[in-house]
């Protein structure tokens, strides 16, 4: 049995989550109190944790190809690997909005 270290309350081995705060110290903390300091919620944090794992892992493919297609094949291969992957980066970034304002 874990204790919150901000709140005090009794956590399960399953909702503990350990948390280095500011000072630089791990803490055991409730989900609760993750969102709290960190300003989302554990289930968002994790996510995009394990999505820039798996992107970090794709982009390091690509590279690898790229290379391996400019040695084994010429420049014009390699180039094009090069694009595709440009092309293919600008292109699952999600669009934003600029911000209207209303002054007069």
């Amino acid at each position: 049995m874990f204790h919150c270290s901000i709140c005090g309350r009794a956590l399960s081995e399953k909702e503990a989550l350990v948390h280095q705060g500011k000072d630089g110290k791990k803490e055991i903390i409730c989900p609760a109190c993750f969102e709290k300091e960190v300003g989302i919620d554990y289930e968002t944090f994790r996510y995009r944790r394990e999505n820039a794992k798996q992107t970090f892992f794709a982009v390091l493919f690509c590279l690898g190809a790229t290379v391996y297609a400019f040695i084994e094949k010429g420049w014009p291969y390699g180039l094009l690997g090069i694009v595709v992957y440009l092309f293919s980066s600008r292109t699952g970034k999600p669009k934003t909005k600029k911000k209207e304002t209303n002054q007069k």
